[in-house]
């Protein structure tokens, strides 16, 4: 197997909807890790060894978008490469885990 020997990594494609790839993110993001390093973990670790991921329950802010649109303004003020698009769900998912926790 000339292949075994390679230096490199080799790349391998993964067809998912986008559902389960905001899912795998999001899991990845708990666990302070990337997305490729999260999913290379769980397909090269042993079954046994693989914790069960938790479900992933969004947290509702009955007051309304006020805090995300504060929050996203700051933001953006202070690092203005980040895409507004991208900005919003990493400013969702801060709020919902310090909501969840306080």
């Amino acid at each position: 197997m000339p292949e075994a020997t390679r230096a490199l990594p080799v790349r391998v494609d993964v067809r998912m909807t986008e559902p389960e790839r905001e899912y795998l993110t999001q899991e990845a993001i708990k666990r302070d890790m990337s997305r490729q390093d999260l999913m290379r973990k769980l397909l090269l670790s042993e079954l046994d060894s693989v914790e069960p991921v938790k479900d992933y329950k969004p947290v509702v802010v009955s007051q309304g978008r006020d805090s995300i649109d504060r929050a996203m303004t700051a933001v953006m003020r202070q690092y203005s490469c980040v895409p507004a698009s991208k900005l919003e769900g990493i400013i969702c998912t801060v709020i919902c885990a310090l909501a969840a926790e306080g």
